[in-house]
């Protein structure tokens, strides 16, 4: 283990509790306290502890947390083999090194792969040749639940740590359970308050925005909640059941999710509250991955919000979206850690894996209700940095016209309708609930708007949430 690391109490804790296991488990640990070296110093302890050949395979969702995680283990001395891709890059060399390993020319073996490349036949076949122990760290676990990725999930592995900030996964009971099943489920948690009060993340203020949909997105939201209502009445009004297999439900609640997230209003307010900052630098703006307006004159949410900035604004703004390469992607985010660039536009692709710890505001434009997703983005913000006491996180939440609603609506659109507003206020109360700051309280030296949370709740009947 290199000497520069010093496990911290709750990481020897965890490591502790899957030892305790018989190596297995899930790691439930806010994102930004570390669960990458965790999970890689209980592998180094297992790995000192045998006698005979280890394998470790390293599987993550994406193809640049590949190369995080080969830099995180060069670190602990490993070469690992890169495993995605094209199998000619790759397989070859995993066969020569497990072929030295069964022979007893060689100790370990590590190899980084994506949850797609062991899912498939080539890459679980040879490494069923190994005759090691074998251990296996799942990260960001929860994306192993569905049908095809859990075929990842090799009996082969004896030893196997999941790595996630929100193990479950969205609608998918299935999905979990297998993953629980496989893994042993849920052996240490460490959530974002536990983090936060041990200084593993910084403290931050969280202001909820309540936006207000226009005349023709009104329009449209009606006719999608209509649409909506009347599936789901199908069902029997219950929104769980109602999602399962019903596409058409889904797809009229993503578009409408998506109406949601590019309303016009949010991006005028977020120009008027940029113009109240006293500075600008590592601002950080999450995009819809939708387009913008309800009409023919379409265009992607990221890049009007980054034009709208660049007209409004003498600084620095990029765009970090999944249209850039990697190396472009790098030189974004040095130079966003830097202040080279002052705002960063992002859509999802900041979501899982990538680091932006020097960012000190965030704006949240859109959000689904996936709670993966909107807690990973405060873990990512709430990452700590020299220059950074604490952070701010602006939420725009979305509502219809107060003028008109909920009056306005059959009995199964208002129960549609109250629906998604629940799920709103409960991610505001997710975030709000570790926050220095109450989320309808003023805060010096921060901007806020007038409307309360309180007068929503009020409206939906939802003062519980």
């Amino acid at each position: 283990m290199p000497d520069w690391i010093e496990a911290r109490p709750y990481q020897q804790e965890a490591i502790q509790h899957w030892l305790d296991a018989s190596g297995n488990g899930i790691l439930h640990m806010a994102t930004g306290t570390g669960k990458t070296i965790t999970s890689l110093m209980a592998a180094t302890h297992v790995a000192s502890s045998l006698d005979g050949g280890f394998v470790l395979v390293v599987a993550v969702p994406y193809q640049h947390l590949v190369d995080q995680w080969a830099d995180d283990l060069s670190e602990f001395g490993a070469k690992p083999i890169l495993a995605y891709e094209s199998r000619r890059n790759w397989q070859p060399q995993l066969e020569r090194q497990l072929l030295e390993l069964n022979r007893g020319h060689r100790e370990t073996c590590v190899v980084v792969t994506t949850h797609r490349t062991l899912s498939g036949e080539s890459a679980r076949r040879t490494l069923r040749r190994s005759r090691g122990q074998m251990m296996l760290i799942a990260d960001e676990v929860h994306h192993l639940g569905s049908p095809q990725q859990q075929k990842a999930l090799m009996d082969e592995f004896g030893l196997r740590l999941g790595l996630s900030a929100t193990p479950e996964r969205w609608y998918d009971e299935e999905g979990t359970e297998e993953l629980n099943t496989y893994f042993g489920g849920q052996v240490f948690d460490y959530g974002l308050q536990k983090a936060i009060e041990a200084g593993a993340l910084c403290e931050y203020y969280y202001i909820p925005h309540i936006v207000e949909l226009q005349d023709d997105e009104m329009e449209e939201y009606f006719r999608l909640t209509g649409k909506i209502g009347r599936l789901m009445a199908k069902e029997g009004g219950d929104p769980d059941i109602a999602l399962e297999g019903n596409d058409a439900l889904q797809a009229a609640l993503f578009k409408r999710a998506r109406l949601v997230g590019t309303a016009r209003e949010k991006l005028e307010l977020l120009v008027d509250l940029l113009e109240q900052e006293s500075e600008l630098s590592h601002t950080l703006v999450y995009c819809s991955d939708g387009s913008t307006g309800v009409d023919t004159k379409r265009e992607r949410h990221v890049d009007a919000v980054t034009a709208r900035l660049r007209s409004s604004f003498d600084v620095r703004i990029e765009r970090f979206t999944a249209r850039e390469n990697q190396a472009e992607r790098e030189e974004l985010l040095n130079s966003f850690k830097s202040g080279k660039i002052d705002i960063l536009t992002s859509i999802r692709c900041l979501d899982e894996g990538v680091d932006v710890p020097a960012t000190k505001r965030a704006h949240i434009l859109a959000s689904t209700s996936n709670p993966r997703q909107y807690v990973q983005r405060r873990g990512r913000i709430l990452r700590k940095h020299k220059d950074k006491k604490y952070a701010v996180i602006h939420d725009y939440i979305t509502v219809p016209d107060t003028e008109i609603h909920p009056q306005s609506l059959s009995d199964d659109q208002y129960r549609a309708e109250r629906t998604l507003i629940r799920k709103e206020l409960e991610r505001v109360s997710t975030f709000a609930e570790a926050a220095r700051n109450h989320p309808d309280a003023d805060v010096d030296g921060v901007p806020t708007t007038e409307r309360s949370l309180q007068e929503i709740k009020r409206r939906y009947d939802l003062l519980t949430v």
